[in-house]
């Protein structure tokens, strides 16, 4: 490309604000000189397979499903293929057609594997796990280069470019800051002399602003910062993309802008693997070429909705942005959309590229599942079932690890659920909670046996039609902790001795007695609960469920202890928590189990905490000191001051013992075994059914 060109304006249109606001993470998104890239893998996973086999750009292939076509290389493009060709008809139009089947389990194997031939449905399940652990070596490339990503999908991602281009800025431009007074003050004039000093070339297609010739190779002028900006990022973009193409062989294509919205377009203008730059005079002439559908947000029934309200003329179909752009003001949207302002708001925004949405680098993990759709009558029996169990805990827990691997984090579930679908498409669902687990082998063994607990309840349960053969079956785990800190309570109570001894050595500081109540909270918050619970046919109301009052005394105690750590000019109150903990454990009714049916699928439900209350149903008391506190327990006296922590202390000590003593069984667990070996029993003996037994079908009994 030839020499940049510089139009000189008398002042720049931005300050050393929106320039110093690059360089922190929190604003950049938010500068008017922001710069956000978006990388797209070029057919993700035909070209992880053209890799994995060794073959070329330049060699037709498709990834396939079954008989689906799921990904196709731009080589196949090329012969007219595309997703929604069987494999026959593929097979027509390219006969040398390289087809790769995706990675899949067998029936009855916690692994996946790729076959030399084109597995059955009737015993296997797809594997997308090489084409994520592919995904996270890219990932791995975009982290190593910028502080701020955002991944957007296996095979997309998006970058905040604002450290990088502000530091390359002020390498380029030593004196770029020396006339800085007032942070309001004007960024320096820019001049052709200025980028003349520099050895920087645009890397990609720029949109052209108006007034420039539309050929890729035509002169692009540089008017402000904004641009100097833009090419910078350019390089960056092209440098991180050659990156990935010399260690892991793929092609991607890139789109830079000044928001998120801009930057996904872009990357998607030029393919394959060439990027494209829109710079913020060129917004309008490049929305020209989408619709608002193409946006994010603004597809399905969204945007009909909108597109119906806004009623566009025909003659302006060929560019129904700059319509909308030119002809409704902020408060016309508002009048327009009188109900749904922030709508209104976003696609004022959304239209002149000014949407400025923040990255959001890391994955809330909330729940993921496994299923499988079977075939014919494979599955007619408990028997048939269980071995899928297998397939659907080791694909779930190798997505745990690697999130785990992604994120920095020790996440485990603590809710595990199962639907069902027989061949009458009634779906049922069962769900229970668990205590987590960190070794990943007792995890698996303990999801295997919850699975086969559950399928049983359902069993016992199931109403209407007959249960099997089976449609479909699968798993979801989600309410996932962050095991990270202690292993178990026995580290808890070790540690909370250890800052006992230091307290009574003189060597531990008050400002510790909030991490303590803290990192207790963290590690115990749902340790003490295996409850079934399911949602009434049509309904999204919650079946009546008690909680366990064991875990709502605790949960009430350590709320209760948080309150007065972080209130300090709030009357002291003292608690027995040992004594509490007693009154819990002689409760003969812990929680009930509900099993009845669902016909529809079911997240996992959340159950709210229960503040803690006295047998009158009024808040619970506690006796107040002045100036210190006498421990019931132990009998010490101490400053008021160490009343919290002396209190975790025991509480700690209680916990554990009651932990060990249920062999780190849940109530709901042993509630289940007893269960299992109440129904062994019975099965020896002769039934009888009575009238009431015959009402009562399809109902548990009540554990009081």
């Amino acid at each position: 490309m030839s020499q940049l060109k510089v139009k000189q304006k008398q002042q720049s249109s931005f300050t050393y604000r929106d320039f110093l606001d690059l360089n922190d993470v929190n604003k950049a998104y938010k500068s008017r000189l922001a710069v956000i890239c978006h990388i797209d893998v070029n057919a993700f996973f035909a070209q992880h397979e053209q890799i994995r086999l060794g073959l070329t750009p330049k060699d037709p292939v498709v990834c396939l499903q079954w008989n689906s076509l799921i990904a196709v290389s731009y080589a196949a493009r090329d012969y007219g293929i595309g997703r929604m060709d069987t494999l026959q008809s593929a097979k027509l139009k390219c006969p040398n057609l390289i087809v790769a089947h995706t990675a899949v389990f067998k029936k009855g194997e916690s692994t996946w594997r790729y076959l030399n031939s084109i597995p059955s449905p009737v015993d296997h399940k797809v594997s997308l796990d090489p084409y994520r652990r592919a995904s996270r070596k890219i990932l791995r490339i975009f982290k190593s280069n910028c502080d701020h990503v955002e991944k957007a999908s296996v095979d997309e991602s998006f970058m905040d470019f604002g450290r990088l281009v502000f530091k390359k800025l002020l390498e380029l431009f030593p004196s770029f800051l020396e006339g800085l007074e007032s942070v309001d003050d004007r960024l320096p004039t820019l001049t052709q002399e200025m980028v003349d000093s520099v050895a920087l070339q645009w890397k990609g297609f720029v949109i052209p602003k108006p007034g420039e010739t539309s050929d890729e190779d035509g002169e692009r002028v540089i008017d402000d910062w904004d641009d100097v900006l833009s090419l910078i990022g350019s390089n960056f973009a092209s440098d991180i993309r050659q990156q990935i193409v010399d260690q892991l062989g793929y092609t991607t294509s890139a789109g830079i802008g000044r928001v998120k919205t801009l930057a996904k377009l872009a990357s998607g203008f030029k393919k394959p693997n060439q990027q494209t730059i829109v710079r913020n005079d060129a917004v309008g002439p490049f929305l020209k070429n989408f619709k608002l559908t193409d946006f994010w947000s603004m597809g399905g029934k969204t945007g009909e909705a909108i597109m119906a309200k806004l009623d566009i003329p025909y003659s302006s179909q060929g560019d129904e942005i700059g319509y909308i752009r030119n002809h409704y003001e902020l408060k016309d949207l508002y009048l327009l959309f009188p109900d749904d302002r922030e709508l209104a708001t976003r696609l004022y925004k959304i239209i002149r590229g000014e949407l400025a949405d923040e990255l959001q680098p890391k994955i809330d993990l909330k729940s993921m599942g496994s299923n499988k759709n079977f075939r014919g009558k494979s599955v007619s029996s408990s028997k048939d079932l269980l071995p899928w169990f297998e397939v659907y805990v080791g694909d779930l827990l190798l997505r745990v690890q690697e999130l785990n691997e992604e994120n920095q984090t020790h996440k485990r579930p603590t809710k595990l659920g199962i639907t069902f679908r027989n061949k009458a498409l009634e779906v049922h669902s069962k769900q229970c909670t668990l205590v987590p687990i960190k070794d990943m082998e007792e995890l698996k063994k303990k999801l295997l046996q919850l699975c086969a607990d559950l399928v049983k309840a359902l069993e016992d349960s199931w109403t209407g039609s007959n249960m099997y053969p089976a449609t479909n079956c699968g798993i979801n785990i989600g309410s996932f902790k962050d095991i990270d800190g202690f292993n178990s309570l026995d580290d808890l109570a070790k540690n909370i001795k250890k800052k006992k001894r230091n307290f009574e050595d003189g060597t531990e500081h008050a400002s510790e007695t909030n991490k303590v109540t803290t990192d207790f909270k963290i590690t115990n918050n749902e340790l003490f609960e295996s409850n079934y619970v399911s949602r009434k046919s049509g309904s999204s109301q919650l079946q009546p469920v008690k909680r366990s009052k064991l875990k709502n005394d605790i949960i009430s105690s350590l709320g209760n202890m948080k309150k007065l750590s972080s209130s300090p000019s709030s009357p002291s109150r003292t608690i027995d928590p040992e004594s509490t903990l007693a009154k819990a454990a002689a409760s003969s009714s812990v929680f009930d189990v509900v099993s009845s049916n669902s016909n529809t699928d079911t997240d996992f439900l959340d159950q709210p905490e229960i503040d803690a209350q006295d047998s009158n149903g009024n808040d619970a008391t506690f006796q107040t000191a002045a100036d210190e506190f006498l421990c019931e327990k132990c009998g010490a006296k101490l400053p008021l001051a160490d009343q919290v922590e002396h209190q975790d202390y025991h509480l700690a000590l209680s916990l554990d013992s009651k932990f060990k003593s249920s062999e780190r069984m849940s109530y709901g667990e042993r509630l289940l075994m007893n269960r299992k070996l109440n129904n062994s029993k019975t099965k020896t003996k002769t039934k009888t059914k009575t009238k009431t037994n015959a009402n009562n079908k399809g109902q548990s009994r009540l554990p009081f």
